[in-house]
Order: C-alpha cells, then structure tokens, then sequence
C-alpha cells in the first residue's frame, strides 16, 4: 500500500468526539507522580490538528509496525469517529505518532513530521515536568 493511502484526510465533520490528555509530573517528598491531565480543545483547536495532519506529504511519513517499546508519550490526541473508528495521535516531545484504525482492518502507526503540531504540543506541556521546562524553545 502507498504511503498516501496512510494519511488519509481526515475530515472535521467525522469526528464525533474529541479527547487530549497531558502528562504532569509531580514530586510528594522523594517521590514522583504522573497524574494525566484533560484539555479542552476548542473548534479551532481541532481544525487546526486536523488541517495540520492532512497537510503532512507522504515524504514526512514512516509507516511502523508499532510504537516503539523506550517510547514515553506526554500527550495525546484522540479523535472518535462516526464510524465507530479512532485517530490517535501522541507525541514524545520529539515525535508524533498517529495510530488510526480507518484505513485498513486492524490498525495503521506512522509518525510524521509536521511542526506546527509540535508547536501545539510544546505550548499545551509547558511546566509540565515538575514545573520545569523540558520542552527546547525552538
């Protein structure tokens, strides 16, 4: 199958929920604590996304068998679609990953490059790890 046929577009008016959640670390004494923290996306917020995901060309896509095992997700993008289906999509602070069950039987990952999403990402997790930044200003 054609790397093209991985992204395919995504389309607003498909999705029939929207889900993000953070990592927020956080020390009690000597201990640290990982609490997942819900974002509200607004309309534009989502329009974005989706506009930023099906702008990626197909030269910015690697197909993977799954995400890697060392991988530590900090956020992540869940869009439910009409079809029962899901778009997933979690990033590393140097990698976005997108699992989507709406292309083939079973599932899709592939990452891509695309910075304006990372961008979002960067803002929506400052201070996220125990108040510091470990997101580079670019």
């Amino acid at each position: 199958m054609s790397k093209s046929k991985l992204n395919k577009e995504i389309q607003v008016k498909q999705i029939s929920s929207t889900e993000m959640s953070k990592a927020q670390y956080t020390r009690k004494g000597s201990a640290a604590y990982i609490d997942w923290i819900r974002v509200e996306l607004d309309q534009n917020d989502i329009n974005n996304i989706v506009n930023w995901v099906n702008s990626v060309p197909d030269s910015d896509i690697i197909e993977l068998k799954q995400i890697p095992s060392n991988t530590s997700i900090s956020a992540g993008i869940v869009f439910r679609l009409k079809t029962r289906k899901e778009i997933r999509i979690q990033y590393d602070l140097e990698k976005i990953y997108i699992t989507r069950t709406n292309i083939r039987t079973g599932q899709v990952i592939y990452t891509i490059n695309q910075e304006d999403l990372k961008n979002f990402f960067d803002k929506q997790l400052k201070g996220f790890y125990f108040g510091e930044d470990k997101v580079e200003e670019s």
